[in-house]
């Protein structure tokens, strides 16, 4: 992950005002966490100086966690956060309540809360990027008994013929299932010779992303249709497995290989028809997620929302909701971090500190 997202959530699960922060790699813990924490000054400088209450901090992590010790266990991409006491650190320097939480738990709560999932007593969650993560949700509450099967699933077997993993199985999910899958899928009718636009625009040294590959397939690109074909049968045998253990009501998918013309979304429906089981196809709907990269931000949001209820009887009580949702692949050198971060926002609190210092001096 390249760069963190700091958002202010209401009660209503409006994000009011978001800047981000820029991932440094290989660093040691302090050296790590240090623009994450800057940005959460300036986040909670900003709701001071609009008058706002921060009730909580959420912080949201790609990996697993040591819930009993309030603490990330396992973070591949961050590794100098592995075991670190982040909670405990976040509460000692703020002085709020803060929760930790694996990104895809997260994205689940605030899609049942605010999201696809409302109204929904059994919600099951799959996200496609990198990798495929999962979560199952009954009546608001994660399954913690199911986290065998959901959480990171990439390693999850869907084909006993299917290339080979760097797990050291065969099939995994995350071989079939993923923006890397759709790249090499790509890649093989490149060396097989296929007919496709893909490679004029690929050889124009033009990133590949699923934007780009839904685009020719709206065109008619046999690849690119091919590619799309094959990605919804695996993720439909993927699903239908989640589906036969869990039973869910609603199937909520996210992710960035959802493109715009839910050209994987059609896929996937009509292969979970054309399934085995006819129950997959017939009763469960299939529905991309409502809030799409914000869900996770919101979600964090969702276990503050009780407290701040009694605590203030304000139209809208905004949260501090730190959350590693990644929005770019690309990374960026140590030098430039919080570029995107300072040079606006701290224009912006410094004209927010000065409007409330007027403001006391109308008042006193």
């Amino acid at each position: 992950m390249s760069r963190a997202t700091i958002a202010l959530v209401d009660r209503h699960g409006r994000v009011h005002h978001r800047l981000y922060a820029k991932t440094l790699w290989g660093r040691p813990v302090a050296a790590t966490l240090e623009p994450y924490l800057r940005a959460i000054e300036i986040m909670l400088a900003y709701a001071s100086a609009e008058g706002f209450h921060v009730c909580g901090l959420g912080v949201s992590v790609p990996g697993s966690l040591d819930s009993s010790l309030r603490r990330p266990l396992l973070v591949p991409t961050l590794p100098a956060l592995n075991g670190f006491p982040l909670c405990d650190l976040l509460e000692a320097r703020y002085c709020l309540p803060t929760q930790l939480h694996v990104d895809v738990d997260a994205a689940v709560v605030g899609e049942y809360r605010f999201g696809a999932g409302k109204g929904f007593r059994r919600l099951l969650f799959l996200s496609v990027n990198a990798v495929v993560g999962a979560a199952f949700l009954v009546d608001g509450k994660l399954e913690p008994s199911a986290q065998q099967y959901v959480g990171h699933v990439c390693h999850i077997t869907v084909s006993a013929n299917g290339s080979r993993c760097s797990c050291g199985k065969r099939g995994c999910i995350n071989t079939l299932v993923s923006i890397d899958a759709m790249q090499k899928m790509v890649q093989r009718a490149l060396r097989r010779g296929e007919e496709t636009s893909l490679s004029q625009r690929l050889s124009n040294r033009e990133y590949f992303s699923p934007r780009l590959l839904a685009e020719e397939a709206l065109q008619g690109d046999s690849v690119a249709l091919q590619v799309y074909s094959e990605l919804g049968r695996w993720l439909a045998a993927a699903t239908a497995r989640y589906i036969s253990i869990f039973d869910p009501n609603i199937f909520i998918l996210a992710g960035s290989v959802l493109d715009p013309s839910d050209l994987l979304l059609t896929q996937l429906r009509t292969a979970l028809i054309a399934h085995s089981s006819t129950q997959v196809g017939t009763t469960i709907e299939v529905v991309p997620a409502l809030l799409a990269s914000d869900a996770a931000l919101i979600g964090m949001a969702v276990p503050f929302l009780a407290s701040d209820v009694r605590r203030s009887a304000r139209p809208t009580v905004p949260l501090a909701d730190v959350v590693h949702a990644e929005q770019d692949d690309q990374p960026r050198q140590a030098g430039d971090v919080l570029d995107d971060v300072y040079p606006v926002q701290a224009d912006v609190v410094n004209q927010q500190t000065h409007r409330r210092k007027s403001y006391q001096r109308r008042i006193g």
